[in-house]
């Protein structure tokens, strides 16, 4: 931080001491008349406009002073503008009283000309089907009409060029020029090595899978629907209208089966879909098998089912998670995936979980071509491959990246949904394991360490090479968390949730609010604010946490100053407030998008930013919007190289701002 920035912190002008005295509700001098705001600081050639409201014994029309022309002057209207740098103080005063606001001027401060894209992922958005053509080709579809291909084996990804936005659940492939998804409102995908075309379809309804025996066989499954492809067209098969069908598999004509909501099970029979005698109600959403006697049905809470040739039978399982997708190599090595980064295997005789550190994201399906590797996909845009030596490899990843604070080595770290934490060295981001499947909020600095908080009361420690577990088990969401730097600190969550540090460990505190606390932040162990819900604000003044009005009613979802009379808040629908040592006010906000996080190097660089990718500055006189280069949502700063932001988001985004 840059020494004019280091001053004001300690309440230090460029030119002094600035007056100490606390500003009652209308100004120092006299209850007659409040100056708001009643702190300003601008750059030389700046000017903002004072507001004087007249206090309940009158006095008439105001008249406006300053008691240093050459530092700032200050029009009839109540107009001030910035000289040189120094300090004034700006006087209004009429026949019963007088109010005050003092003005500080300081050298300008140059702006964020630009923004660099330091790391972002392919997509965001969920993947939910999953084809491995041949040991290098691979197809990932999903929401938004996304399509992923690989061509090295799930190393890299690419985004395929697709005129449909339909969400794609489903996909499968006879060979890389023969391809087929299928998803929402009946939508049919084919690809035929060139571009991917829209098919006709004979249904409006939610396809859900898509599977084949070959190029001129291939069955798709849905919400009451089933049909069937016979190289020329697609057509119905009955049977299914009243099921809702999530997987469809099998080993030749005479042993297809589906399997779906409510734990149903199908088998074809000639045209028609027969039902199953089935061992459970459950949601069922994946099949596959070794053969015609030995075939394994997955779904949620950890249900697993087989069939022997004869009948459906439950299998013991490892997990309750739930499970979306199961695939095999051979009868006894079968893979089965789900939330939260589960996986669980089978060797032939028994199911067991499959630890794995590469993601936390829930996943929604596997595949591997014969000969070839496993690969998974899932929520983020996520997908990963199983390496020779048994561990998994992260291929592609876009989790929201909620925060963003130096660590171990005096490198960035961000970290995000399902407990994705990225390391940033110069110019180049990379995944590191996951410490846990809980989505990480907050992260802040911890003499040389990296402090991590999230859901389910997690407080996880980083020194480089190991995390430390300081969870506090049964507590809600923590979502955010400042420290001192001496070894003091807060952390701020739902239901007004605040724990305090004072040395080693970490204690409840009384809460002073029922809102949910989103964003702490402090100047030091005895100024130190909480923001959140409904427009709240809470102030430690080093022995109390004391609740302090706010101008809205809104979610504040940010907040940082630059000294202890120059505090933002930022928040829904383009909310920004500013606590000038006795108030906060509302500020215009050029643009009305809701803003998640508010940072700056002083009390005329100051950033805010949010959904939509949008990026502001505030310069001491006013708000202005920056070109963005993002139309994604903006989560976190975090200060650079120069004293530049660095701001993280979604889909893995992090931007570096240059001056």
């Amino acid at each position: 931080m840059r020494p004019r920035a280091a001053l004001l912190l300690l309440g230090l002008g460029p030119t002094g001491c600035l007056d100490r005295t606390p500003f009652g509700a209308t100004g120092p001098d006299d209850a007659g008349i409040a100056v708001i705001p009643a702190t300003v600081f601008l750059e030389p050639g700046a000017a903002v406009a004072l507001g004087a409201t007249v206090g309940p014994t009158g006095g008439g029309g105001v008249v406006w002073e300053s008691d240093a022309p050459g530092v700032a002057t200050v029009s009839a209207d109540g107009r001030v503008l910035a000289v040189a740098p120094g300090q004034a103080q700006i006087r209004a005063t009429n026949s019963r009283g007088a109010g005050r606001a003092v003005v500080t001027v300081v050298e300008p401060v140059p702006p964020v000309r630009s923004w660099r894209v330091a790391h972002e992922s392919l997509t965001d958005v969920t993947l939910l089907g999953l084809w491995s053509v041949d040991p290098a080709t691979s197809f990932a579809v999903g929401q938004l009409g996304t399509i992923l291909r690989s061509t090295d084996g799930g190393v890299t990804w690419a985004r395929m060029a697709v005129a449909d936005s339909s969400d794609l659940v489903g996909v499968w492939a006879s060979a890389p020029d023969n391809v087929y998804a299928v998803g929402t409102g009946g939508t049919i995908l084919h690809f035929d090595g060139q571009s991917w075309s829209r098919m006709p379809s004979p249904t409006g309804n939610t396809l859900l899978e898509v599977w084949g025996l070959a190029a001129d066989d291939i069955y798709a499954v849905g919400a009451g629907v089933a049909l069937h492809y016979n190289g020329t067209a697609w057509s119905r098969l009955a049977g299914t209208e009243s099921a809702e069908l999530w997987a469809v598999w099998g080993t030749d004509p005479a042993n297809l089966f589906a399997a779906g909501q409510n734990g149903v099970l199908f088998r074809l029979v000639g045209a028609r879909w027969s039902p199953l005698a089935s061992p459970t109600s459950l949601l069922l959403l994946g099949l596959w098998g070794s053969g015609p006697e030995n075939i394994f049905a997955v779904g949620i809470q950890g249900t697993v089912l087989r069939w022997d040739g004869v009948r459906w039978s439950r299998m013991p399982a490892p997990t309750r998670a739930d499970l979306f997708a199961i695939w095999g190599g051979s009868a006894s090595n079968i893979l089965a995936v789900g939330n939260s980064g589960a996986m669980v295997s089978y060797n032939g005789s028994a199911w067991s979980l499959v630890p794995q550190s590469a993601t936390g994201e829930n996943l929604r399906a596997v595949h591997a071509a014969p000969q070839g590797a496993f690969e998974v996909a899932g929520w983020d845009g996520t997908t990963l491959r199983r390496q020779p030596s048994g561990t998994w490899a992260l291929g592609a990843a876009g989790p929201l990246l909620f925060d963003v604070a130096t660590g171990p080595g005096g490198a960035r770290y961000a970290v995000g949904g399902n407990g994705a934490v990225l390391r940033g060295v110069a110019a180049s981001w990379s995944p590191l394991p996951v410490p846990t499947p809980r989505t990480l909020f907050g992260a802040a600095t911890d003499a040389g360490s990296l402090v991590v908080v999230g859901d389910s009361g997690t407080i996880l420690s980083y020194d480089g090479a190991v995390w430390r577990n300081d969870s506090f088990d049964g507590q809600p969401l923590l979502r955010s968390i400042w420290l001192d730097g001496a070894g003091g600190g807060f952390i701020v969550g739902a239901a007004g949730t605040t724990l305090r540090r004072d040395g080693s460990r970490w204690a409840e505190v009384p809460p002073v609010t029922e809102r949910f606390l989103r964003h702490v932040w402090g100047l030091g162990p005895s100024d130190v604010w909480a923001v959140g819900d409904g427009g709240a604000a809470v102030h430690w003044d080093g022995s109390v946490w004391r609740v302090v009005p706010t101008p809205t009613d809104s979610v504040l979802r940010g907040v940082w100053g630059s000294g202890p009379r120059d505090v933002f808040a930022v928040g829904a629908a383009g909310t920004i407030l500013r606590y000038d040592g006795v108030r906060w006010y509302a500020m215009p906000n050029p643009a009305k998008r809701d803003l998640r996080a508010v940072w700056g190097t002083g009390p005329t660089d100051v950033y805010a930013a949010g959904e939509g990718g949008v990026l502001l500055r505030f310069d001491g006189a006013k708000w202005t919007a920056l070109v963005s280069p993002t139309t994604g949502l903006l989560l976190s700063f975090q200060e650079g190289a120069a004293d530049a932001p660095v701001v993280s988001g979604g889909r893995g985004l992090i931007l570096e701002g240059l001056r």
